[in-house]
């Protein structure tokens, strides 16, 4: 396996990431121009490498792929941990497909704070490649957190005349499903003495704990998705959200 290869997943979600920091770094809207065309080449370069990732991926093995693992914060055995299978890698797909196409449906209809726009989808598009495919709790936690950033900021600041209302209502009520899972994630590493998805997976537990960590996980899913009785987020936020958001 090449260089590129084994850090594949690494370079899809930080290569969008230093995309986002490269268009923030072109200034105000006098470079709107130049911020459009780095959003563009950095979506584009993510797609074709998430395209890599479809044509190496081994369809005759249930084991995860791609995987990535290196030490982070030892004292809790926090790694920086990565790997897909077949479910993960049709969302990374589907998010650097998209985010082209979020990229170019608002090329021209974005015209104040172009570069912080673009940048926020691609920062968004990074982390999102990191929920899918992290494979330590705490790491996946981050990423799923740090979604929440910059869909706060595209709909607070380019939203529509309610969208300060939209973004906070959005922000609190995934930050508190959020933190439901968080408890779970770490009852798991007290059971189990690891922050590894894949230890989670081996460890015993009894019913009751498992369906309290069902639920904390569901209310987390359930708020983002979103589902009822806890989707009343949805119509404020994209209602006044952008076409993009």
């Amino acid at each position: 396996m090449s260089f590129l290869d084994s850090h594949l997943l690494s370079i899809l979600i930080w290569l969008p990431i230093l995309g986002g920091v490269l268009v923030l770094a072109t200034g105000d809207d006098r470079n709107a121009a130049l911020a459009r065309k780095i959003s563009f080449g950095f979506s584009v370069a993510t797609l074709l490498a998430s395209l890599s990732l479809y044509r190496n991926f081994d369809l005759t093995t249930a084991d995860m792929q791609f995987v990535e693992q290196m030490p982070w914060i030892n004292i809790f055995d926090i790694q920086y941990f990565l790997g897909v299978d077949g479910i993960s890698v049709p969302l990374i797909l589907l998010t650097t497909f998209l985010t082209v196409i979020v990229v170019v449906a608002g090329w021209e209809v974005i015209q104040e704070r172009t570069a912080q726009y673009f940048a926020a989808f691609l920062f968004m598009e990074g982390f999102m490649v990191g929920v899918f495919s992290a494979l330590d709790g705490v790491l996946f936690y981050l990423f799923w957190e740090a979604m929440l950033i910059p869909m706060f900021l595209i709909i607070g600041v380019w939203g529509g005349q309610n969208r300060v209302y939209a973004a906070i209502k959005f922000f609190l009520y995934t930050l508190l499903g959020s933190l439901l899972m968080l408890v779970a994630i770490i009852y798991l590493y007290s059971q189990s003495g690891s922050f590894s998805v894949l230890e989670f997976h081996k460890t015993p537990l009894g019913m009751t704990p498992q369906i309290l960590i069902f639920l904390a996980f569901l209310a987390a899913f359930s708020v983002k998705v979103p589902m009822v009785p806890v989707h009343t987020w949805l119509p404020d936020a994209h209602v006044e959200a952008p076409t993009g958001g």
